[in-house]
């Protein structure tokens, strides 16, 4: 009988081993698996991150823009984590070149992306794998439409402000009244482009105008006919702005009434004066 009572236990061991193993094995799968879904979530929060803040001068491909917007495909100064960390962060301005191309723009800081944020960023450029090249592109823009639509003569299809409710161009300013913006006669010239000005107007890189069209993106044939008007005035002399016509009837306003008050007769401002005292 001894023998007998042996060979269950035997039989009991071995299942209770596999059963281990099993457990072991599923186990393992399951952290690879959550691994692996997190590694995803990543990969898709830095794309997101890298479409909302860096493709409009680097484009959603990672070509950027020759002679505007260095491509980040190819770059080697993509591999050193720190530096593109501090460029986010901090910015960049000067000469720099890339791929044998010398490029002398200015790249903004990004501030508001955090620690986690920028880090999403970089491993997704540092992985190479951006949205495959479009063909064919934008239509060529109209310069005539380009320009109703930055007076506001035209609205933007999507709701957006018109340039001209805060910038001045080649001379025009909206009712002459103040310019919250830069004057933007020479952008295709800093920018380095008709095309390089419709590809920032993708998704503009001020913070200023992220809020105003992050909702009410600028159209594509909209951005070439902006572009399109941008790269006609280019070789237009910017102006200095014409004088606020408020402002100087404001200030003319001002000097009549004391010049007024000066020159009346010594007896009609003793009466004022009187008046004044008397309503006290």
């Amino acid at each position: 009988m001894s023998g007998l009572e042996k060979i269950p236990r035997v039989k009991g061991n071995r299942m209770r081993r596999s059963m281990r193993m099993a457990l072991i094995v599923g186990a393992a799968a399951a952290v690879m698996l959550l691994s692996s879904t997190a590694g995803a979530q990543d990969d898709v929060e830095g794309r997101d991150i890298y479409l909302a803040n860096c493709s409009a001068c680097h484009q959603g491909t990672g070509l950027g823009v020759t002679g505007s917007f260095p491509p980040l495909v190819g770059n080697e100064n993509v591999e050193d984590s720190s530096y593109v960390e501090t460029v986010i962060a901090e910015g960049k301005s000067g000469p720099l070149e890339v791929l044998g191309v010398t490029y002398d723009g200015e790249m903004p800081a990004f501030p508001d992306l955090s620690t986690s944020e920028i880090a999403a960023v970089i491993e997704y450029i540092q992985g190479g794998v951006f949205i495959p090249a479009e063909t064919g592109g934008l239509e060529p823009g109209d310069a005539d439409r380009g320009k109703d639509l930055f007076t506001g003569g035209s609205r933007l299809d999507n709701g957006g402000p018109a340039c001209a409710s805060c910038h001045t161009a080649a001379g025009f300013q909206a009712l002459n009244g103040p310019s919250w913006g830069p004057d933007l006669t020479d952008l295709a010239n800093r920018y380095g482009g008709e095309e390089a000005v419709a590809a920032a107007l993708a998704n503009p890189p001020s913070a200023t105008m992220q809020p105003l069209f992050g909702d009410s993106p600028i159209a594509d044939q909209e951005r070439a006919d902006l572009a399109a008007y941008f790269a006609s005035i280019s070789n237009v002399q910017a102006s200095t702005g014409p004088v606020d016509v408020l402002l100087l009837g404001g200030v003319l306003g001002v000097i009549a009434l004391f010049a007024s008050m000066l020159l009346a007769p010594r007896s009609r401002r003793m009466g004022f004066a009187r008046q004044l005292r008397s309503q006290r």
